[in-house]
């Protein structure tokens, strides 16, 4: 059996693949891959001897991982979805059409906190998933920044953007502002609807943010808002300290 410092946490999203040991995944911030061949590339210097995936690309990431694994005599495991586990019930009747990326979130943040609680991943997609008594009750997808912002170009005749991301929010004078602003009052939008829903619900509550786009909400400073680096790879630890390190 391998220690945690040789486990591998691997987190392959839509446009990077993230890893990170196990030992370190409480302290450092994942490693971001371009693609199936530099993470291979990487794994293949370093001595790991189990990787821990999961996966809301396309199948072909996972079978190239897990087919570069077993030949390097890498023990692999990939997480999906579950209709229960840790105390946590999914609210999906066909979990599997619920992408892992959720559900590891909603596993991290268990450990996070003993209140009901929603978390809001932003990345290629925004996600937001509510949580109270270990039950999912339901959440919430919607477009990410950059979806947003191209869809308006692409779908209009005389409206262009820039690629700047606000570092807050504020009102546009020109129409390359005024789209990134008003993609990033969007964002914000979903937190701020987040906390209403949850405030008519509960009396005390949290909302978790991670995602590579968390800095988007960095602006909301609460008492009820806790950031966290990654919450996929945090999920993908529980399962690794519950199966290998029992």
């Amino acid at each position: 059996m391998g220690s945690e410092a040789q486990t591998l946490l691997v987190d392959a999203g839509n446009s990077r693949i993230k890893s990170v040991s196990l030992a370190n995944v409480s302290h450092e911030s994942p490693r971001s891959h371009a693609d199936v061949a530099t993470f291979c590339a990487y794994l293949n210097t370093h001595h790991y001897t189990h990787v821990v995936f999961s996966n809301v690309g396309k199948p072909e990431i996972a079978n190239a991982i897990s087919g570069f694994c077993e030949k390097k005599k890498i023990f692999y495991k990939e997480i999906v979805t579950e209709k229960s586990r840790f105390g946590l019930t999914n609210s999906y009747q066909q979990v599997e059409k619920m992408g892992v990326d959720r559900w590891l979130a909603m596993i991290a943040g268990l450990e996070m906190t003993s209140h009901p609680f929603c978390v809001i991943d932003v990345g290629t997609a925004i996600t937001c998933d509510f949580v109270a008594d270990g039950h999912h009750l339901g959440g919430w997808i919607t477009p990410g920044f950059e979806i947003m912002r191209n869809a308006l170009v692409e779908n209009t005749a005389k409206v262009t953007a820039d690629d700047k991301i606000p570092q807050a929010l504020s009102l546009g004078t020109n129409t390359e502002d005024c789209v990134s602003l008003g993609c990033m009052a969007a964002v914000k939008g979903v937190y701020l609807s987040a906390v209403d829903y949850l405030s008519s619900k509960q009396s005390q509550f949290d909302v978790i943010i991670g995602g590579g786009g968390k800095n988007m909400l960095a602006f909301n400073h609460s008492a009820d808002t806790i950031c966290s680096a990654n919450l996929v790879v945090h999920g993908l630890a529980r399962y690794a300290k519950s199966s290998l390190f029992a």
